[in-house]
């Protein structure tokens, strides 16, 4: 099978690397700049602020049915 010239190229280029001696050092891609530490609170939203607007939403979608119902009642009675 042949293959074109940038294929052996590269094959050569991946032998020369890999023949390389590299010393063992202590090399991290990533540096720290503080230790990393639990949070001191939460980030996430309190559970009562949820609990009260789920409370204020739910009323407010009761509210806007029982007044649409009594709207389409009083439209279609005329």
């Amino acid at each position: 099978m042949v293959f074109s010239p940038n294929y052996y190229q590269t094959r050569q280029n991946l032998l020369d690397i890999e023949s390389l001696k590299v010393d063992d050092l202590d090399i991290h891609a990533y540096r720290y700049v503080m230790k990393p530490t639990l949070p001191i609170r939460r980030d996430s939203p309190k559970k009562a602020i949820t609990l009260i607007l789920a409370v204020l939403l739910g009323g407010m979608v009761g509210a806007g049915i029982v007044l649409g119902r009594n709207a389409l009642r009083n439209y279609n009675a005329k």
